[in-house]
């Protein structure tokens, strides 16, 4: 199966607990900031602590968006992964494309990277990521900071992600397929089995 370089991807991927697909389904994909607005508490949080609150130093506190990466697979997915188990994740995915209707903003090098986050328009964003290192697959050494920053680059916008406008939602095995499909709101995502998607 050829591999779609991510410089050329279709999708924006963001990784969660499963345990947060019915508030997800109810509520529609909601930022940090938005979620403790609304007083939605009972979610299962796989950040960091220690990175959260750098994100929150910032002038723009990136707690306001929703983030999504440009490939599965990337250092944080890893870890999550590795903390929380495979089966326990779910990947939802958006459509790249509908930038061209909403506001989608580009962090195109990790957020810590720097004392003050450089946040573009889409186009420039898109324009500054260093799709050299993305792009290549074998070559990325998560060991190399450099590499791994690169790899963390962020598509994040400023409003709640409705359940309906997912393109799809991927899940490690069929027991976590039924399981979402059998919640309330499950019929209006596309779930699809796909364990490679998982480090």
């Amino acid at each position: 199966m050829s591999r779609t370089p991510p410089s050329k991807g279709k999708l924006l991927y963001h990784i969660t607990h499963l345990n947060n697909m019915p508030s997800i389904l109810q509520h529609g994909l909601l930022s940090r900031k938005a979620l403790q607005e609304a007083g939605i508490f009972d979610f299962t949080d796989i950040a960091d602590p220690s990175i959260l609150s750098k994100r929150e130093l910032y002038q723009e506190a990136l707690s306001k968006f929703v983030l999504f990466h440009f490939y599965a697979k990337n250092p944080f997915d890893g870890a999550v992964c590795k903390k929380y188990g495979s089966e326990n994740m779910v990947i939802i995915t958006l459509k790249r494309e509908l930038h061209k209707n909403n506001k989608f903003l580009i962090i195109p090098s990790h957020p810590l990277d720097c004392d003050e986050p450089e946040i573009y328009s889409y186009e420039e964003g898109f324009a500054h990521i260093r799709w050299d290192i993305l792009d290549s697959e074998t070559g990325r050494d998560y060991h190399d900071p450099e590499i791994r920053k690169a790899c963390m680059a962020e598509c994040v916008m400023e409003y709640k992600i409705p359940a309906d406008f997912f393109s799809f939602v991927f899940v490690y095995n069929d027991q976590v397929k039924q399981r979402i499909e059998t919640l309330p709101n499950g019929n209006k995502i596309t779930v699809k089995v796909a364990p490679y998607m998982f480090p």
